[in-house]
């Protein structure tokens, strides 16, 4: 029987890999997906890296599972705004 696990998608993929593993599912293979870069690309999306990832402005989601959990297909999204942390002063 497949299992399709969509409720993993969505979900940051750490959270996702936790939650296979709670499964059985180990060894997960990690495949990273991106939309085409932009033609005049914005500031912001300088943040879409690991370094953004780990400043807390952008996430790597869940966006496909395939073979049954085994394979996570992941796209990074940005989740925080750095025009907050000018405002606040940080």
């Amino acid at each position: 029987m497949q299992q399709t696990f969509e409720h993993l998608l969505g979900l940051p993929s750490a959270a996702a890999v936790s939650i296979l593993a709670s499964y059985g599912i180990l060894n997960v293979e990690i495949v990273p997906t991106a939309a085409p870069p932009r033609r005049s690309p914005s500031p912001e999306d300088a943040l879409r890296t690991d370094e953004g990832e780990r400043m807390g402005y952008a996430s790597t989601r869940v966006v496909a599972v395939e073979n049954d959990g085994r394979r996570l297909i992941v796209s990074r999204f940005l989740t925080g705004d750095p025009r907050d942390r000018e405002r606040s002063g940080l």
